[in-house]
């Protein structure tokens, strides 16, 4: 069977009339087509799109209209672009904190700055200076992506510090103001004068082009991942591994100290990476990363699919083997293949018949989103689309594609597939870039509640996903037996000031989350979108943040919160240990929680009851005091649960 290509010509089709028609759209799946191009000045003012006008709409009483803040201001409208989450809004529940990264426009659009609200989101500080392309060594930045780390036990927003990765244009791959570079910096919120910024080019080991991920675990541990690839200044070559990246501030130099891990990423030779993300349970133990690409023995009646690597010691370590998600096939996601009625099928295959459903190959090689929940399951968002193995082509058309959730129950071990909403569109090229559906996955603080974020065009003039509204639904991991969506898909921006303008919104990973007694939790979900005068993303643009979208969940009744008080109990680190090693506990619901160590015998070497814990993750730390060499085991109590894990002590 005929490979996928790499760039694919897509195939249109309308809804309406179910008529398929070749559309002359080729799809930047590469990641070296998708930038390039694109080392562009601070602003231009030579395109002419058309004005998009607001019709004047009645709101009715019975819906909740968000409102807008404006907060900070880039030099042009490239600085989300094309992957689904650019990690640039990060909200920590325990400081009500929540802040945006990205690229200035004053004093320079080749810096980076953050915008910070210390009150939930009402009130903001924008523009505050994080990063200076003028510094010795420093050069242009784009794209960044970053969050705050909160040192452990603080409650002072002051004490907590911005920190980011960008890509920069310094030309160390060899063509000069290109690709090449990366700059990690820190900037404490209390004294943002006190920035420190490090600038990393490309060398004979090292190729750095352009990083996809970033995430920064509740303990205050940052990764990133970079896909090791070579730039020739307009297209890259993937180089078979990405960089892994874990980091951690140290308060006494105010820097990152970063150690660097390669995972060998063996991908079909006619194809490359496209998105990558990475992120971890609320334990900052248990994570994944996530890239869609092709292996190098490809799946059958699948094209670019997640292929997904974990650890279960807060990235020390991860699986050698990857964890493959079939869409298609016999082995595939049922859902997926059932998506698409009799009707819509009969018009993609017309006038051959149409194969039997476990023969139809699926794609979703655009980008995802990515979430590790509080039992350390992993959640996948991201646009399936139907593909011809044969032809290398995909359908994009309104009605042929459709916003999924793909989860895993049991760590990784079997997968489940569920349809989120069947889209109106899919692209629209924007000036030199693409907008697509940007699937987005967010959750409440302690993981147990998990939230869907899409874009789409559903206006009837509408040819592409150019005036986009935000959409949401959510899911509750611990009802039922897979868990349970939300019935109701919600449109947040409709009838708005950010109705049709919604363009590039982006949810933060976690969500601000408040227990308000009797089981009762009200989650805050926000977004940050830029808004484009006359859909023109060459000129400077103005960022705003929706502070009033709020949900209220009752986890009673059904829910297996009542009975069930953990979250999940972390591998001992380190291990073995000689002196002294450490465990998380987090906790989905408060309880009283005990800790108890057993020799290989059974007996009990060391008891302490710690007292009753509010829902989220702390840590507990266990001494090898009077524990003689060997095998041990550990033991977390918390309502009616026991959770047990080995360790030993050398």
């Amino acid at each position: 069977m005929k490979k996928v290509l790499l760039s694919f010509l897509v195939f249109g089709f309308l809804a309406s009339g179910l008529q398929a028609q070749q559309q002359d759209l080729k799809i930047k799946s590469a990641k070296a087509d998708k930038f390039a191009g694109l080392n562009e000045q601070s602003a231009r003012t030579n395109a002419t799109p058309s004005v998009v006008e607001m019709p004047e709409v009645t709101i009715p009483n019975d819906v909740n209209v968000v409102t807008q803040i404006p907060i900070g201001t880039s030099a042009n409208g490239y600085g989300f672009f094309v992957d689904s989450r650019t990690a640039s809004v990060w909200v920590d529940n325990r400081l009500n904190t929540v802040s945006f990264i990205h690229r200035q426009e004053i004093p320079s659009g080749n810096n980076l700055g953050y915008d910070i609200s210390t009150d939930g989101g009402l009130n903001w500080e924008n523009n505050i200076n994080v990063y200076d392309a003028t510094a010795t060594g420093a050069s242009p930045a784009r794209y960044p992506m970053g969050g705050f780390i909160n040192p452990e036990g603080n409650t002072d927003p002051a004490n907590a510090v911005q920190t980011y990765i960008a890509p920069t244009l310094d030309g160390s791959q060899g063509t000069a103001g290109s690709w090449g570079g990366i700059t990690v910096g820190a900037s404490p919120f209390g004294n943002p004068a006190q920035q420190w910024q490090d600038n990393w080019a490309s060398d004979g080991s090292q190729k750095w082009f352009l990083p996809d991920a970033f995430h920064i675990t509740q303990q205050g541990t940052a990764f990133f991942v970079d896909a090791l690839s070579s730039w020739d200044g307009t297209e890259s070559t993937y180089l078979g591994s990405i960089t892994v990246g874990k980091g951690f501030y140290d308060d006494e130099t105010g820097e990152m100290e970063y150690t660097l891990q390669t995972i060998d990423v063996p991908v079909n030779p006619e194809d490359g990476i496209n998105d990558i993300e990475i992120a971890f349970a609320p334990d900052g133990q248990t994570g994944y990363i996530s890239i869609l690409t092709n292996l190098e023995e490809t799946l059958p009646y699948t094209s670019y699919h997640p292929v997904l690597y974990k650890t279960t010691d807060g990235g020390e370590t991860w699986t050698a083997d990857p964890i493959e998600v079939q869409l298609g096939g016999a082995d595939g996601l049922a859902a997926i293949q059932e998506h698409l009625t009799d009707e819509y099928l009969e018009a993609y295959f017309d006038p051959e018949p149409v194969p039997p459903r476990d023969e139809i190959a699926y794609y979703i090689g655009y980008n995802q989103d990515f979430l590790v929940d509080a039992w350390g399951n992993p959640h996948i968002a991201g646009t399936i689309m139907l593909a011809d193995l044969e032809e290398g082509t995909i359908a994009t058309g309104g009605g042929f594609i459709a916003n999924f959730h793909i989860w895993s129950p049991d760590g990784g071990e079997t997968w489940e597939s569920f349809k989120l909403a069947t889209l109106n569109q899919f692209s629209a090229e924007i000036g030199d870039v693409v907008q697509y559906n940007r699937p987005q996955i967010s959750s409440s603080w302690d993981g147990s509640i998990v939230f869907f974020s899409w874009l789409d065009s559903d206006i009837e003039d509408a040819e592409d996903n150019s005036r986009p509204d935000i959409y949401f639904r959510e899911f509750f991991p611990y009802m039922g037996e897979n868990g349970t969506h939300g019935e109701e898909v919600i449109n947040v921006t409709q009838f708005s000031a950010a109705m049709w303008t919604a363009n590039w919104a982006t949810m933060p990973y976690y969500v601000f989350t408040e227990e308000m007694g009797d089981n009762t939790v009200k989650c805050t979900i926000p977004w940050v979108y830029q808004k484009l005068d006359n859909l023109n993303p060459d000129v400077p643009v103005q960022f705003y943040y929706i502070p009033d979208f709020v949900k209220t969940y009752a986890i009673t009744g059904t829910s297996e919160l009542s009975n069930e008080a953990v979250a999940s109990v972390s591998q001992n680190y380190p291990n073995p240990f000689a002196k002294e090693t450490e465990i998380t506990i987090s906790l989905v619901k408060a309880s009283e929680v005990k800790l108890a160590v057993y020799n290989i015998t059974g007996q009990v070497v060391l008891s302490e009851d710690m007292g009753y814990r509010n829902a989220g993750s702390f840590k507990a730390k266990i001494s090898a005091e009077n524990m003689p060499t060997g095998v041990y085991f550990y033991t977390v109590e918390a309502g009616s649960q026991k959770v047990t894990r080995k360790m030993i002590v050398q």
